[in-house]
Formats: structure tokens, sequence, C-alpha cells
């Protein structure tokens, strides 16, 4: 699925301004340009150049998991609408590890298993790989 050249070029830009500041320890530019990334995704959305890899990059620019599960889950059916697998995939392992994180295991291993499914129809190793480890890493264990 293609990135429209502008929104790229403004999502790097945004992101490089977040590492950045966070890398000076400068929170206040940090969430200022978390803020006008989060805006500049909202307006794109109202304009209808809505885009899975905007929500996709917020949230994983978001510290809190629940905050992130949302974005996230805004950006699952707009890569799902375009067939976009490797988006789907993607988005999918990043909504399991966020649910890990929360120690929610079902919902982490459901989104693991769509993660794998998506995965399957693409040919990105390295993210067939990643979502294999996980599912290895959170299998659970069998009943004794």
């Amino acid at each position: 699925m293609r990135i429209p050249s502008d929104i790229h070029a403004r999502v790097l830009e945004l992101t490089d301004a977040i590492v950045d500041a966070g890398r000076d320890g400068d929170t206040r530019t940090s969430w200022s340009a978390y803020d006008t990334l989060r805006n500049y995704c909202e307006t794109l959305a109202a304009e209808g150049r809505d885009h899975p890899f905007l929500w996709e990059t917020l949230a994983d620019f978001t510290g809190n998991d629940s905050v992130a599960i949302g974005l996230y889950q805004r950006a699952l059916p707009l890569a799902t609408a375009a067939g976009a697998d490797e988006y789907a995939a993607s988005i999918c392992l990043a909504l399991a590890e966020r649910h890990s994180n929360l120690d929610q295991p079902e919902p982490a291993r459901d989104y693991a298993e769509q993660a794998d499914a998506f995965a399957r129809r693409s040919n990105d190793l390295p993210l067939r790989q990643e979502i294999s480890q996980f599912l290895l890493d959170h299998a659970t264990p069998p009943a004794e």
C-alpha cells in the first residue's frame, strides 16, 4: 500500500522531532511534536486522506498501551479494507504486544494469530519471523 509522499515526509519529520527531543531529554518538545502528529492524523482523516500508516505510527509513539490499542484499532480496518496484508499483520502484532504488556493474554494471542494469518499472505519474512517468535514466546503451556 503506497503512502503518499507528502504524508510520509511530514510524518517522518514529526517522528524525527519526537525521537530527537526524547534523546535530548526535552519532554516539552517531544510532547508538542506528538500533539502535532496527532492533529495531523486527525486533519488528514477529516479531509478523506486517511491511511493506516498515520494511526500505526501515532500508536507506535504512544506510551500508554491502552491509548495505543485504540489507535491501532483505528488503523486496522483501513489496512484490511485496502487489502494491505503487511500493514494489517504489523498492526495486529503491535496490538498483541500491547495487550501482552497489559497482561491480557487472550486478546494478545488472538491478535498474534490474526497477524500470522495476514503475514502468511505477504513476502515480509522478517515480519513473519517476528510474529512466529511472539507466538512461541506466548504459547500457553500444556495442561498437566
